[in-house]
């Protein structure tokens, strides 16, 4: 017996509650399920999906669970069609590689459940896209014949004035993804073939001051020796209902000049002769952007990218400056965001 996720789908798509069933795989007719029956671990991960699909539902509002519903169903679609070489559903066997491509996928959808928790006291639940397309580009003899396209971030479910500030920022940075979805819409844009990209958010901290949201964009391009990421920070202040600005930090004349200079002197402590000796102009613009900071009892930790200021092996590098070299440019409440 396994639970078929593709019995779930059905479910899905009437008007009672979605839960998953057991099925006989003697009743598998379709090759996809006929895949998960004949493979153990894709068995194991198709029961752990659908126990992750019923726990991600648990004590969600009819709207937000709708929307992982909704979501479920076009990851059922995308499953289907992921590990073949035209992204349609695959008509015959699976071969041992294709079965090994669906548990991955399977894995990355767990893993997106999992983000439908409880954190910090607040209900967090995931929206989620996923789009998969023929590489037409691709020849018999590459790797890479479909081109995936998977994106995550979070709302909040509840109905008070923060949940709707939140979740209104959360629509605002959606928005500004304008080259990532089709105009005015959440849908990923198609047409791109020859690259993959997986831009996912998640809840990094959860404070009495602040709700800290982490992206990685990961996108690599046909062919290529590897694939590329980017690593942002944003914070959403509880008190205020909007996201941080740099004024919420720092404060004065020349706080820009003097983060940039303590950040240059500890990202080339930290890397020493591995630091690209041509990056010093770009140092100060991404020490004073919000986007790069995160928060420590320690200091203020700042995030490079790959290729920023040192080689790709040497990966995304951070540095922490310390409060009290920051003295005199910070603001009142600047220790209290990262402490409490």
């Amino acid at each position: 017996m396994t639970r078929l996720i593709l019995a779930l789908a059905a479910l899905l798509l009437i008007a009672a509650p979605a839960a998953a069933a057991s099925f006989d795989c003697a009743k598998a007719g379709t090759p996809f399920e006929q895949a998960i029956c004949s493979s153990p671990d894709l068995s194991l991960q198709d029961e752990v999906l659908a126990q992750a699909y019923q726990t991600a539902l648990g004590g969600l509002s009819a709207d937000a669970a709708s929307e992982v519903k909704s979501a479920q169903r076009a990851w059922l679609g995308y499953a289907e069609r992921s590990c073949s070489d035209d992204a349609e559903p695959i008509a015959g066997t699976y071969t041992d590689d294709q079965k090994q491509c669906l548990a991955g996928i399977y894995r990355g959808r767990i893993g997106d459940l999992e983000a439908s928790r409880m954190q910090g006291g607040y209900r967090f639940y995931p929206i989620d896209r996923y789009l998969v397309e023929q590489d037409t580009e691709a020849t018999a003899d590459d790797f890479n014949k479909v081109a995936d396209k998977r994106f995550q971030t979070v709302k909040i479910d509840r109905d008070d004035e923060l949940a709707v500030e939140f979740n209104a920022a959360i629509d605002t940075i959606m928005s500004q993804s304008e080259n990532f979805f089709e105009p005015g819409t959440t849908t990923i844009a198609a047409g791109d073939v020859t690259s993959d990209y997986d831009l996912s958010t998640k809840v990094s901290d959860v404070t009495n001051e602040r709700i800290s949201l982490q992206t990685n964009e990961y996108w690599y391009g046909h062919g290529a020796a590897h694939g590329n990421y980017f690593i942002t920070n944003r914070h959403f202040l509880v008190d205020d209902k909007r996201l941080l600005e740099a004024s919420d930090i720092f404060e004065g004349d020349g706080w820009q000049d003097r983060l940039g200079k303590l950040a240059l002197d500890a990202i080339k402590a930290k890397l020493g002769e591995d630091y690209f000796v041509n990056s010093d102009d770009d140092v100060m613009p991404i020490a004073i952007d919000p986007l790069r900071w995160d928060f420590s009892e320690e200091g203020l930790v700042i995030q490079f990218n790959i290729y920023e200021v040192t080689a790709y092996a040497m990966g995304a590098p951070t540095v922490t400056i310390p409060w009290g070299e920051l003295s005199g440019i910070t603001t009142e409440r600047a220790e209290e965001i990262a402490y409490y």
